[in-house]
């Protein structure tokens, strides 16, 4: 008696933010789940190499691409679609993952510089990547049966839950409201034929912020409860995955988090 298919079988998926924390996780993940293709989006090139480098020697059956890029440009999401589709002959899923954190600074301090810097990312960088990624896996899938999948990282910060403890962090919570707003729109805009999800992590292990893993350990551990630690990335690449796979197939529209109960819990900002 023949098994049934891998919910992740043919899935080609294009992750953005591909070099580093989750973005390569949910990559290395993806890939020991046996999707057919990865694409490979970030802004550093030679990051980028050593991820597919990675890949390849660990997960050979998988195909792989690298396309160096920043997400802020909208031309630069088009081109890693297109060049996508030209490689693997479709696309059917992705992690919109890129984004920056800016913190340390109420309203009326915060620069302009760290303004225009979280709106390009977090921002116009999830609406491009929308832009072309939307069409694209809508051609691939095609009208019967089969459905794609978009991730968005997003963040526990956007939930109106966490709102009072943003504090030095208003615009990037806001950045994050957007996103979690924007997943229910494309949802509905794009049911059946593309489910679009959003995860909402706390405080996880990568280079966003950039301190020592002393201080990510008494940052996780005062304001997560769960396991007073920093998430892993494995930890959200896990449920990344799990929403792009055909077992989430009844799942669209949600922003769920991963945040160690960080939004339940009465720590206050990060920022």
């Amino acid at each position: 008696m023949s098994s049934s298919p891998s919910p992740y079988t043919g899935k080609i998926a294009l992750i953005t933010g591909a070099s580093a924390g989750m973005g390569k996780a949910t990559a290395l993940f993806l890939a020991s789940k046996g999707v057919q293709a990865i694409t490979l989006v970030a802004r550093r090139q030679e990051k980028l190499a050593e991820v597919e480098a990675e890949l390849n020697q660990t997960y050979p059956n998988v195909k792989t691409l690298v396309v160096a890029g920043d997400v802020s440009k909208a031309q630069d999401n088009q081109r890693a679609v297109e060049e996508t589709v030209a490689k693997f002959g479709g696309l059917t899923s992705a992690f919109i993952n890129a984004g920056i954190f800016r913190g340390g600074a109420p309203i009326t301090d915060v620069s302009d510089s760290d303004i225009e810097d979280v709106l390009n990312v977090n921002v116009k960088g999830v609406v491009y990547a929308l832009r072309y990624l939307l069409p694209a896996i809508k051609e691939t899938v095609g009208t019967e049966g089969a459905t794609g999948s978009i991730v968005i990282n997003s963040s526990c910060m956007g939930s109106t839950v966490i709102g009072p403890k943003s504090a030095g962090a208003a615009i990037y919570s806001a950045s994050k409201a957007f996103v979690n707003s924007l997943v229910e729109t494309a949802a509905i805009e794009n049911a059946p034929r593309i489910r679009v999800n959003g995860v909402m992590p706390g405080v996880v292990r990568t280079d966003i912020i950039p301190v020592d893993d002393d201080t990510y350990q008494g940052i996780g551990a005062a304001m997560q409860p769960l396991w007073g630690r920093p998430g892993k990335a494995e930890e959200v690449a896990s449920l990344v995955s799990y929403l792009i796979s055909d077992e989430a197939s009844f799942i669209s529209g949600t922003n769920i988090k991963a945040d160690g109960l960080w939004s339940m819990s009465g720590s206050v900002t990060m920022g």
